[in-house]
């Protein structure tokens, strides 16, 4: 049996149940038992799942608790679900998973896989996660998994995510062996909480195999890792726990891959730089909810404002260049 791990927080209806829906969908035989983790969501689960056709019975379990983030949430499904539980498949509520994926996943595990992860797209991104990450797992295949499943060099895969992770969490399905006592790490909500769970795993005797098809559509709901605007609060959030991620990978990678450690550590130097720039738009913008995340960034690395002088003169200078490249108005 696997337990389908959905951790729920959205203002906008009709995500859930484009999620659940996809995993009715699943094709073949392969039991699962879904698991919806209601992250004190605006839009509340319960709404959400009176508009769906009858689930079998039991088959659809929704907990409640107050807002925690996706990691918290995830936890508390892994702690709670049910001993008949083998395997876990992870599906975030704004992504909808392809038919054959639970198919593909089972029969990777039923090969000898411990875990299972597949490429991915976002709806707005031109290229799958694989190609933008230039990943290619090893050549020997895992077996029977229609598609295609492939056998991952562990230590290349440990790599990968350190540096441009591959793995997209809604694609994901372990063996409940594997995981073992290993959490999402709670404290970070906005950002790094799944690279940080896969590096865990991946530290293990573990075997992982990926499909090379695509099997997950990612959505566009409330997603604070993949926000794409500047100078607000939810960017500062995140490059607060980007931050908080790269420091522990490389504290964790400093005696076992001092290499990748050095990487971490010029990551971390970036993310100074786009701290600073954040800081500088809310700043304009006077953004009150900015205080705490900029705050708690400035006192984890108090070093980075030093980046403030140099980051504001860049932005001087671009804002000039915008100005003087800008047509005279004659009107």
């Amino acid at each position: 049996m696997i337990g389908v791990v959905i951790p729920y927080f959205q203002r906008a209806p009709g995500l859930l149940r484009r999620a659940l829906d996809s995993v009715f969908a699943q094709e073949g035989s392969v039991p699962w038992r879904v698991y919806v983790v209601d992250d004190g969501s605006p839009a509340p689960a319960r709404d959400e799942l009176a508009g769906l056709p009858a689930a079998p019975p039991g088959l659809v379990t929704v907990l409640s608790q107050a807002n925690a983030g996706p990691a918290a949430a995830r936890n508390r499904a892994l702690d709670e679900a049910g001993p008949d539980i083998d395997a876990f498949a992870f599906l975030d509520s704004d992504d909808a998973w392809r038919p054959a994926h639970l198919r593909n996943a089972a029969t990777a595990l039923a090969d000898g896989a411990d875990v299972y992860f597949a490429d991915h797209k976002r709806e707005d991104d031109a290229e799958s996660r694989f190609t933008q990450c230039d990943y290619r797992p090893a050549a020997a295949s895992a077996g029977r998994a229609a598609g295609g499943a492939y056998w991952c060099d562990r230590e290349a895969l440990f790599r990968a995510v350190v540096l441009a992770s591959p793995i997209g969490t809604s694609t994901v399905v372990a063996k409940r062996a594997a995981i073992g006592p290993s959490r999402f790490p709670a404290r970070l909500r906005a950002a790094g909480e799944d690279s940080l769970f896969w590096l865990d795993l991946l530290e293990g005797d573990v075997r992982a195999a990926c499909g090379l098809d695509l099997e997950a559509d990612y959505g566009r709901g409330v997603s604070i890792f993949n926000h794409r605007s500047w100078g607000d609060e939810r960017s500062l959030r995140t490059t607060l726990d980007q931050m908080r991620a790269h420091r522990l990978m490389g504290d964790r990678l400093a005696a076992r891959e001092p290499a990748l450690a050095d990487e971490c550590r010029r990551r971390l130097a970036d993310l100074d730089v786009s701290y600073c720039a954040n800081l500088l738009a809310c700043l304009r913008r006077l953004r009150a909810g900015c205080i705490a995340p900029a705050l708690a960034y400035a006192g984890e690395r108090p070093g980075a404002l030093a980046r403030l002088p140099e980051v504001a003169r860049r932005a001087l200078r671009q804002r000039a260049a915008q100005v003087t490249s800008r047509p005279p108005d004659f009107s």
